[in-house]
């Protein structure tokens, strides 16, 4: 029964910790979610055990209360200075294993960063989107001597407080054992000198036999609860990690368009210096298509997850305009395709309904969602699983893409975002996905973000980021009429099609 009832609670509490950890990772903001110290945080406080903080504190309390009547006892029989001599040694070797025991647990604390690189790399190891470029250009040796050489430089370091660890205690023992022995030759003096019974020597023998058999016990208990304290530490200092103040408002089922206003924007991430995007300012009526066009890394993307509230801007603000209304910033069952999308290796219907999980069982919403989509799976059974990992079927970079435009299309609501949602299809796929990005566009507001201005041409207002700042906007015409960078990039990217 103990065991079951051991096994019931580090399940339950391992259970009851990762729930705790993800729930207030899911109240972080994204800044966080990405920043490295905080990913390192979050390793530490997963090696936090609550049964095991608890078991290890109760086995102390209960071996201390075990030493201390065992010592009472001998007090009682007149040995007060051999009492005193066991605690001042116990006070001194519990001193000693908590200081040791705290230097060990800042070691193992300061490798929680390389282990998650030594995971990074059996990943790419081992991942099948990555293992294909890993063996054609023979990386495999150098990841292979990379983790070995992380492995090896956090075990000597490991092994230097181990064998430093296990000197003390072998130390610590001798002493023991060398008190045990002193502690039989005083009973066998004191008592044979006095004339006391054979018993009563007996008596107190065992009595100081199972005292410094219980001390070990004792200590190992209060050396294993110093380590576990300072785990419990690195588990609150994530869960008191500051939270995204800003709540997800609803706004499905309300009427009327969205508009969105971006006043005087200013963002950096963690080099404050370094503004990725900078002043800003953008009004996007109801209704309207919009178009955010540049190179690569000039804050199109940046300025998307501003507007969806996944970050919070360094300066000014975002505000929603719905029925008259000014909302916060950070909205609901808003329909949106990353470029980064999410492929989960799970079944097709996990897959769609991820853009409204409450229609995961309703199989009409979802096999429209993928008509839509234009996908090349139709009529493919909505449980069949995704993913050679899992024993499930394979797909083009191009089939998960369209998947998770489905997805989007599922979501019934005010506003379209589509961020680079066509880089993985054929140009047909591409052209089809956007012609539908337009139809969607006339009955509600649309964002598009692309670097393919043949795209733009369709929407109602063009902005050009550069370096972080919008440099030209307008429509296509007004544009092309301006003979600036956008014509040029026009003109350019045209030329490739001839």
């Amino acid at each position: 029964m103990k065991a079951i009832a051991s096994t019931n609670l580090t399940i339950t509490s391992l259970i009851e910790l990762e729930n705790s950890i993800l729930l207030k990772t899911s109240k972080l903001t994204m800044l966080d979610i990405e920043n490295p110290q905080i990913k390192t945080k979050r390793e530490k406080a997963r090696r936090f055990s609550l049964f095991g903080l608890m078991d290890q504190w109760f086995s102390f309390i209960i071996n201390f209360f075990i030493v201390g009547t065992l010592a009472l006892i001998v007090c009682l029989y007149g040995f007060y200075y051999l009492v005193i001599a066991i605690f001042i040694v116990l006070i001194i070797q519990l001193t000693i294993s908590s200081y040791v025991s705290k230097k060990v647990e800042y070691i193992r604390q300061s490798q929680s960063s390389s282990q998650r690189v030594i995971n990074y790399l059996v990943e790419l190891l081992t991942n099948r989107n990555t293992t294909q470029e890993v063996r054609i250009y023979g990386m495999q040796s150098y990841l292979y001597n990379e983790i070995k050489g992380i492995f090896i430089k956090n075990y000597e370091v490991i092994q230097k407080k181990v064998i430093f660890s296990e000197s003390i205690n072998f130390t610590q023992n001798s002493i023991n054992t060398l008190l045990n022995g002193g502690t039989l030759i005083a009973l066998v003096l004191v008592l044979g000198s006095n004339g006391s019974s054979v018993g009563l020597f007996v008596i107190l023998f065992q009595i100081t036999n199972q005292l410094f058999v219980t001390i070990p016990s004792l200590k190992k208990g209060f050396t294993d609860y110093t380590a576990s304290r300072l785990r419990f530490q690195d588990y609150l200092s994530y869960i008191k990690l500051d939270e995204q103040t800003t709540l997800m408002q609803d706004i499905k089922g309300k009427t009327g368009l969205i508009g969105v206003e971006i006043n005087n924007i200013n963002f950096s991430y963690g080099d404050k210096s370094k503004k990725v995007l900078k002043n800003i300012d953008i009004n996007i009526n109801p209704g309207e298509r919009i178009a955010f066009v540049g190179d690569n890394g000039s804050g199109k993307s940046t300025l998307v997850k501003l507007i969806l509230g996944l970050y919070n801007p360094t300066d000014g603000n975002v505000d929603w305009i719905k029925d008259g209304h000014r909302l916060n910033g950070n909205q609901k069952n808003i329909r949106v395709v990353f470029q980064d999308f999410a492929q989960l290796l799970r079944p097709i219907r996990e897959n769609v309904a991820l853009g409204d999980i409450t229609a995961i069982n309703d199989d009409s919403r979802l096999i429209t969602a993928i008509e839509k989509a234009k996908t090349d799976i139709n009529g493919t059974d909505l449980d069949k699983m995704l993913g050679p990992q899992f024993g499930g079927v394979d797909l083009s970079g191009g089939q998960w893409q369209k998947l998770a435009i489905a997805r989007a299309y599922l979501n019934e609501s005010s506003l379209t975002i589509f961020d680079e949602p066509t880089a993985a299809m054929d140009p047909y796929s591409e052209q089809n996905a956007f012609n539908t990005f337009i139809l969607l566009g006339d009955k509600q507001t649309s964002i598009i973000v692309t670097h393919r201005l043949y795209m733009a041409k369709q929407v109602d207002k063009i902005f050009l980021f550069e370096d972080g700042e919008i440099i030209e906007s307008g429509t296509h015409e007004e544009l092309v009429k301006k003979n600036g960078k956008y014509k040029k990039m026009y003109d350019f990217q045209s030329s490739l099609y001839i």
